[in-house]
């Protein structure tokens, strides 16, 4: 299968530039594959969060349809040999998900049904929140009590994998082939491009062999440094057995509805048994250390964003106000104490905690912005935006010498000894 032949590709491509062509594309998709539904139209969801999917309403002469279809360029072969949306899986093991009525898992026409949902979004609650400044009580008891679930799920269905199990998991699409695959977005984003600078431009490739000073902290390793380790440390041919859970994996909050009170996940493409240490990486990262509005909302930072950048003698010197909000730091502390650090306790118990634990959630939280988006492109972002992001991929992926959030994130959820 070649990626134009892969019609749910064609679907989420479309979509980014015609919206009405995407939605004849995916009607055409839709009552192909599944006619006894009685499709008869398409409307297409806008969605900052939907980088490589849609989403929106089928309708029907007598009702409406939740649809989502995920599909990335490059992932044809990775089509193969995983099972997507596999949300059976995830509810057997205790997480809270929205059941669909209609799930497509054939390779390039892959796509889920649900009934209609008009509930809001993580993702829409928490932007609605930081703008306005309201109470957000109920949506972090919201969270406190999803992540003891989450846990729970983790804890019950903990188990060692082989090698050639973890090669086969999906989740590997959003981190390690990203780095490596054929099309690889480390090439089509990066690798030769030039990079604008508030003066001026340099080659990617250049300042990837920079070191950085952020807000006075000197990071240890440059860009290419966290790249190559990343390239290392993800490979899922690395060990031979691996500690794995169930999971969703690319449990943003674009992907979980707030219904009744409580949080509900959708969009499973990635779900099933993957690596305990990546499963929770995505959520960990969009939901709290990428917000608010640097990577999805760069606009928004306009008029507010002051920084200054130098580059000297090989070094990037770079002074921003950029901060995480409150409620990402509160959401922050719920995920460390109430999943990551019972789960690596289990994995140290049963001696399945690996050494290098830290560099591997390090590198995996590196991935998630370097990796989402290009983040020199300057159809997206301004000079200094770019900047500011790969800046923020430098304190996700490397050690400071002094302690930063993410060391202060890892160092809290260490196993006691």
């Amino acid at each position: 299968m070649t990626n134009s032949e892969n019609k749910a590709l064609s679907g989420v491509l479309s979509a980014k530039t015609d919206p009405k062509d995407a939605e004849q594309r995916i009607l055409t998709l839709v009552q192909g594959v599944a006619p006894q539904l009685g499709v008869i139209s398409v409307a297409i969801n806008a969605s900052k969060v939907s980088l490589n999917s849609v989403n929106g309403i089928l309708q029907t002469p007598s009702k409406r349809y939740f649809f989502k279809l995920h599909a990335e360029a490059g992932d044809v072969e990775g089509l193969k040999n995983s099972e997507y949306y596999n949300s059976r899986i995830l509810s057997d093991a205790g997480w809270p998900v929205v059941e669909p009525v209609f799930t497509s898992r054939l390779p390039g026409s892959q796509f889920v049904v649900y009934e209609y949902i008009s509930a809001p979004t993580a993702f829409e609650l928490y932007e609605k929140l930081e703008e306005s400044k309201e109470n957000a009580d109920e949506l972090l008891v919201a969270e406190k009590t999803l992540a003891r679930k989450v846990c729970k799920a983790y804890l019950s269905s903990l188990q060692e994998s082989t090698r050639e199990d973890i090669q086969a998991v999906s989740l590997n699409q959003l981190f390690y082939n990203r780095l490596v695959s054929k099309e690889s977005r480390l090439e089509k984003y990066y690798l030769g491009k030039k990079v604008s600078l508030p003066e001026g431009e340099i080659a990617f490739d250049e300042l990837a062999r920079m070191k950085w000073v952020i807000n006075g902290v000197r990071y240890e390793k440059t860009l290419q440094d966290i790249i190559q380790s990343a390239k290392n440390i993800l490979d899922p041919a690395k060990e031979e057995r691996v500690a794995t859970v169930i999971g969703h994996g690319d449990d943003h909050n674009g992907n979980r509805f707030f219904i009744n009170g409580e949080f509900k996940f959708f969009d499973t493409a990635f779900a099933g048994r993957q690596p305990a240490l990546l499963s929770f990486v995505k959520a960990t990262a969009h939901n709290t250390l990428l917000h608010p509005q640097w990577l999805y909302d760069p606009e928004k930072l306009e008029g507010k964003l002051n920084i200054k950048v130098e580059i000297k003698d090989d070094v990037v010197t770079v002074d921003h106000n950029w901060s995480i909000s409150p409620i990402r730091t509160q959401i922050l502390n719920i995920y460390g104490t109430e999943i990551w650090k019972p789960l690596l306790a289990a994995l140290k118990a049963r001696g399945w905690l690996p050494p290098y634990w830290r560099e591997y959630i390090r590198a995996a939280l590196f991935c998630c912005p370097f990796l989402v988006l290009d983040l020199i492109d300057p159809k997206r972002y301004t000079p200094e935006q770019s900047v500011l992001a790969l800046s923020k991929c430098i304190e996700l992926g490397s050690e400071g010498n002094t302690e930063t959030i993410v060391g202060k994130f890892l160092k809290s959820i260490e196993p006691e000894v």
